[in-house]
């Protein structure tokens, strides 16, 4: 039902989030650092090649970043993503779309790199063209961000995210604001473009990563999501009642259907609702802590399950589908 424990994150794990979240930082400073070069912006006091010396070495940095990530990624064992999903988008088990955007998302930003190197030989034109795909990349970096990222419902990346879209928008706006009269068709398209990206992307984010049970749906191979600490302590030990994201699994026997589930906040917690036997009228909801039974109830069971477990009333709202099952554990008090 539930697979065995995977092993846990290692530092390299912490390493590439970390460096993952400065390259995001880093990239929004350069699109609106190239976005100012653009509109030839200078302060009072600040001359128009201090904002593009700023811009080059923001953007080195912000590779040199990027690599770290993509090292880090590859030799941590817990994702087990390979050099080739590193390299060949949409190639890797882990969250294969969103790990894939990532990927395409580097290979825009090292094809401006090789090309502004290579200026000269390419020819201005072939450079600007590449150039400006890198504002391409920053929002396949956001959304590959919210999409494999284990972070994504933190209140502090979502603020993050939120801060570095906020700015990126204003700024594009601002220099799609500016320019000659035969070019406002372009403008407004470009304009519309962005707003319907914008819409669509933060739909998006509310009904996938930011709501509980994202980790399955988002491709999560099964040995990462059911790997748990050796801990035996019950997380939400004192307080009155929880509300905690599940993953899990269906599967359709000839006595009926059977549900399994582990706690992703309290990972020694799980669930499993077996069919009814024969002097049964009700399904059975059994919760165990480290193998070890904590009741077997009745539980009654359509699309959402209820069930009281001693004295704390539980209710399981199932998401997803049988092969990647999600829910949401609501407990009244501690389990």
């Amino acid at each position: 039902m539930i697979a065995a424990s995977a092993s846990n994150p290692s530092p390299l794990w912490f390493a590439t989030r970390g460096a993952g979240v400065m390259t995001l930082v880093l990239l929004t400073g350069t699109v609106l650092l190239g976005i100012a070069t653009s509109m030839r912006w200078q302060g009072r006091n600040t001359p128009r090649f201090v904002t593009a010396g700023v811009h080059r070495n923001l953007s080195l940095f912000a590779i040199v970043l990027l690599a770290v990530h993509i090292t880090t990624s590859v030799l941590d064992p817990f994702a087990g993503i390979t050099a080739l999903d590193a390299v060949v988008p949409f190639a890797g088990a882990y969250r294969t779309i969103w790990l894939g955007l990532g990927v395409l998302a580097a290979e825009v930003l090292l094809a401006v790199a090789v090309t502004s190197v290579a200026r000269k030989r390419v020819g201005p034109r072939a450079w600007r063209l590449v150039h400006w795909s890198a504002y391409a990349s920053w929002p396949l970096a956001v959304i590959h961000g919210l999409g494999t990222g284990s972070d994504a419902q933190e209140p502090w990346l979502i603020g993050l995210t939120a801060a570095c879209t906020v700015a990126v928008v204003l700024a594009l706006f601002r220099r799609l604001a500016v320019g000659r009269l035969r070019t406002i068709p372009l403008r407004l398209t470009a304009a519309g473009a962005t707003v319907a990206v914008l819409v669509i992307s933060c739909s998006w984010a509310l009904r996938g990563p930011l709501r509980p049970g994202w980790a399955a749906a988002a491709g999560t191979p099964a040995t990462i999501l059911t790997a748990a600490p050796p801990s035996h302590t019950p997380v939400h030990t004192g307080k009155v009642g929880f509300v905690d994201a599940l993953v899990g699994s269906m599967v359709q026997t000839p006595a009926g259907v059977e549900i399994a589930f582990r706690d992703l906040a309290d990972p020694q917690l799980t669930l499993t609702i077996m069919p009814p036997g024969a002097t049964q009228s009700l399904p059975v909801m059994t919760v165990t802590r480290a193998g070890v039974s904590l009741c077997s109830v009745p539980a009654r069971a359509i699309t959402t399950i209820y069930a009281v477990c001693g004295t704390t009333r539980i209710v399981v709202a199932l998401f997803g589908s049988p092969a990647h099952l999600a829910g949401r554990l609501t407990a009244s008090g501690p389990l």
